[in-house]
């Protein structure tokens, strides 16, 4: 079946769903007046049983047309604002033969997409619009960046987004008529059958449609950029999501319990992208995209199907200049991304003070040492715990989690405790030589912070707590006279 024809039949079962619904209501309207003209009492039973069926298929069919697209979240940008990026996206409409969209928003996702906003199931189009993910201006060359707007945009040209706001209610509809029939009665779990029934059919065909929908952009994008910049900009996208969600965990949340948030994001995310020990990860990425659990009715096919029917192709040359970076498009860049990624923040992380990324690292993993030697310490002070290990009780410090055997003797005791002894002990020490101004953490992009020691601290700290888990605190009770420690400000 060729996609035009699937496509017909997406609309036929979407447009059909309404009468299937109000055929079922009208049935069983028809079946109460009887119950209720000849036996009122097997009427109110059975309306126990049927109300809340037609509750839940009315409430589907008032949701088919109606849209929430009118709120969206992102930045929008004109063309007075962002001049080039606006004549970018006319010359690549035009190239793929279509009419630029009505509206511009830079979003904080790593994904570009397109919209048009209709009424009448897709008859009448009332506007069109154009989402860029904010991390793909700062991960893409340029020529990357026209094939994925080139893609989106040939969504337009072949008619794609016409009917994919109401064919998209259709799915979310269908499956909430599925989900809210109760069936705990034989008529709910009959009512189940049926429309997962439809639902299956409709799922299959719709989502079919759209992996066409999907390959012939693709096609599109390798025409207005070239095939080798449309393949490489399947496996960029792949890497810039997976580097992002990395970032977010590892980097842009890292002050989040000290009550901190990086003040310029899009820089941070640009550093962890060109990092040099991160390069060799983020190529394996690009070369092996992840493999997502696949469905027969996910709307995309796999990146590596997509990649191999470019590659089978007739190449199309790169565009020359493409090499340059996405964000030459864009008018402050920087500035402009960093108010695009705001965009996707939660009212609790806006509540968070901004600082640069060097005290954002610094003051977090201070924070974090602090509360780590608060539950160690237990209300103790330093000195405490030496003259506990002075005195070979390694179990007051020990880690609760390490168990040592009934009747071990001393030396066992110490050998088996050594190791969480020295970890905990290391961590009370650092953390007041961190509130007393003699330790620091530098940010790395490569991996975890680095932990920076004044001298004398730097070369005789290690040696100092060794000696002291073994029972000979001298060493390191003398270091720290000059860590007493200063009240950290706010």
């Amino acid at each position: 079946m060729k996609n035009s024809s699937r496509a017909l039949l997406a609309v036929v079962l979407l447009a059909g769903f309404p009468v299937l619904v109000l055929a079922i209501i009208a049935a069983l309207v028809v079946l109460e007046i009887y119950a209720f003209r000849d036996r009122p009492t097997i009427g109110l039973r059975l309306g126990i049983i049927t109300v809340p069926v037609i509750y839940v298929l009315l409430q589907a069919l008032f949701t088919i047309e109606r849209s929430g697209d009118d709120e969206v979240s992102g930045l929008p940008v004109t063309p007075a604002e962002q001049p080039e990026l606006w004549a970018l996206v006319r010359e690549l409409a035009a190239t793929v033969g279509t009419r630029p969209p009505d509206a511009i928003y830079l979003v904080p996702q790593v994904n570009a997409a397109v919209q048009e906003q209709t009424r009448w199931l897709g008859l009448q189009v009332k506007s069109r619009r154009l989402f860029i993910g904010a991390q793909l201006f700062a991960g893409l060359r340029t020529d990357q960046f026209r094939a994925v707007v080139g893609h989106e945009l040939a969504h337009y040209s072949n008619r794609d987004t016409r009917f994919a706001g109401a064919t998209y209610r259709g799915r979310q509809t269908i499956g909430r008529v599925v989900n809210g029939l109760n069936g705990s009665t034989w008529f709910g779990r009959m009512l189940q059958k049926l429309f997962h029934a439809y639902a299956k059919l409709y799922f299959a065909v719709s989502m079919r449609v759209s992996r066409g929908q999907e390959l012939a952009a693709d096609v599109a994008a390798a025409q207005v950029a070239g095939t080798a910049a449309a393949t490489s900009a399947l496996r960029e996208v792949e890497a810039l999501d997976v580097v992002w969600r990395f970032f977010l965990n590892s980097y842009a949340t890292l002050g989040w319990k000290a009550g901190y948030l990086p003040a310029r994001l899009a820089e941070g995310y640009r550093h962890l992208l060109a990092d040099g020990g991160r390069a060799e990860e983020i190529d394996e990425v690009r070369r092996n995209p992840p493999k997502h659990k696949s469905s027969p009715y996910d709307s995309h096919p796999p990146t590596l199907e997509r990649i191999a029917v470019l590659e089978a192709a007739p190449a199309v040359p790169v565009t020359p200049g493409g090499e340059r970076p996405a964000t030459e498009i864009l008018r402050e860049a920087a500035k402009t991304l960093d108010a695009t990624l705001l965009t996707g923040l939660s009212t609790e992380a806006r509540r968070k003070k901004p600082v640069d990324w060097e005290t954002l690292v610094d003051a977090s993993t201070r924070h974090q040492f602090g509360e780590d030697a608060a539950k160690i310490l237990r209300n103790r002070k330093l000195p405490d715990l030496l003259d506990a290990l002075d005195a070979g009780r390694l179990d007051e410090l020990a880690d609760p989690a390490v168990k040592v055997p009934t009747g071990a003797g001393a030396r066992a005791r110490r050998e088996l405790l050594a190791g969480s002894v020295r970890t905990r002990l290391s961590t009370v020490v650092i953390s007041d030589l961190a509130a007393a101004g003699h330790a620091k953490w530098a940010l790395s992009w490569s991996g975890p912070a680095e932990l920076a020691l004044d001298a004398p601290y730097d070369e005789a700290l290690e040696p100092a707590l060794d000696a002291a888990v073994t029972g000979d605190t001298s060493g390191l009770r003398a270091l720290l006279p000059a860590a007493e420690p200063d009240p950290i400000p706010s």
